[in-house]
């Protein structure tokens, strides 16, 4: 069973800094206990006026004037790593079919924030439970006590569990917990949460749970992550995942994401592999405005593009701004392309969606890749 801490510092191993600039975790006056702040982004962004930000005009002698976003012409090949090419752009963005729904996969039942890092030093991964939010209240009373199980698969002897937490929907647990993990396992890993009420009669219900593959998160620096929880009978229906990358360069203001590759793709009619590409929309308040896509993979089920697509974004207009990003297949003489799933990440998203972007607005001109499921 996995080992419970309080959160504590550890200035040795340096724990919880999140980044060279920010930490969440820091010293009270004693110098003996943690106080958890909220992180702070980067100043740019702390008093953004989105209130003029029109994405319908477009400057063409300016850089990217403040208030026009969409496909950049400052970058060159030159811009990107070895083995990374420019994706296309298309023509059009106003009949594409396989736009139909805009909206980002939203929680019904609440949301859990974790981080997790791995100390090579000592093979341990450091699970850590902050907190939950929006859970639903018991209807009788209007509030809830809750705890969180969690348990490191396939082993069910590393298991955790918090503390339980009253009269509150939005939980605050602040709890470490470390398994003993060698770095080639942890990519078989899936770590299982379970979010639990407790009545008054110390009857005890599942409200939600939430999955994370461990072997998809970078874990060469600390990560924090949001996880929308589901029900039980609500397993994730399994359309394939998606890896890409998301950074911004505020001096060109340049939103750059790079597709790397797909896995586990569900074809249609049974097939075993198709001809995909990804099509990559830049969205403001949910009207598409942009839309690039990458090469067409042939006969692939698990293709690798390292395609990057660059768009021109003030920084005014971030907080408005959503990437959609679809997985379609290719039918030759076909003028519609079906959609194999999609994803969205921006503002006003959840879980591991708004926590990519998150992360990408506070480590500014880095890399951030995340993978993320697919859906419908």
């Amino acid at each position: 069973m996995g080992q419970c801490y309080r959160l504590c510092p550890d200035p040795a191993r340096n724990l919880w800094q999140v980044n060279s600039e920010s930490s969440e975790f820091v010293l009270d006056t004693s110098g003996k206990f943690v106080q958890y702040d909220t992180l702070t982004s980067d100043p740019k962004y702390l008093d953004l006026d989105t209130g003029g930000a029109n994405l319908g005009h477009h400057d063409d002698s300016a850089r990217s004037s403040p208030g026009s976003v969409g496909n950049s012409s400052v970058a060159s090949d030159l811009d990107f790593g070895h083995g990374i090419r420019r994706a296309e752009s298309c023509d059009s963005v106003a009949s594409d079919s396989s736009v139909l729904d805009l909206q980002p996969d939203m929680p019904r039942i609440g949301q859990i924030e974790l981080s997790l890092e791995y100390d090579k030093e000592v093979s341990e991964l450091v699970v850590s439970i902050f907190q939950a939010r929006d859970l639903p209240p018991n209807p009788y009373s209007g509030t809830l006590d809750t705890y969180i199980k969690g348990i490191l698969l396939p082993n069910s002897d590393d298991k955790f569990q918090t503390k339980t937490i009253k009269n509150t929907t939005d939980p605050v647990f602040k709890e470490r917990f470390l398994f003993a993990v060698e770095r080639e396992d942890l990519f078989g890993r899936v770590l299982n949460l379970q979010v639990y009420a407790v009545d008054k009669y110390a009857r005890q219900k599942v409200i939600g749970e939430a999955d994370l593959r461990v072997g998809d998160v970078d874990l060469n620096m600390p990560i924090k992550i949001w996880l929308n929880l589901r029900g039980l009978d609500e397993k994730p229906a399994e359309y394939g995942d998606i890896l890409f990358s998301l950074s911004y360069l505020p001096t060109a203001e340049r939103l750059t994401i790079v597709i790397v590759k797909a896995r586990n793709l569900r074809w249609r009619e049974g097939k075993d592999s198709g001809d995909p590409f990804v099509k990559v929309y830049l969205l403001q308040n949910g009207k598409k405005i942009s839309k690039k896509k990458t090469s067409v993979k042939r006969g692939e089920r698990n293709p690798i593009y390292n395609e990057a697509m660059i768009f021109s974004v003030p920084s005014a207009a971030l907080p408005t701004i959503q990437l959609r990003i679809t997985v379609a297949e290719f039918l030759p003489g076909e003028s519609k392309t079906p959609s194999l799933g999609h994803v969205i990440v921006g503002s006003n998203t959840s879980g591991t969606e708004a926590s990519h972007w998150n992360q990408m607005m506070t480590s500014l001109r880095k890399p951030v890749a995340m993978w993320h499921y697919l859906r419908k």
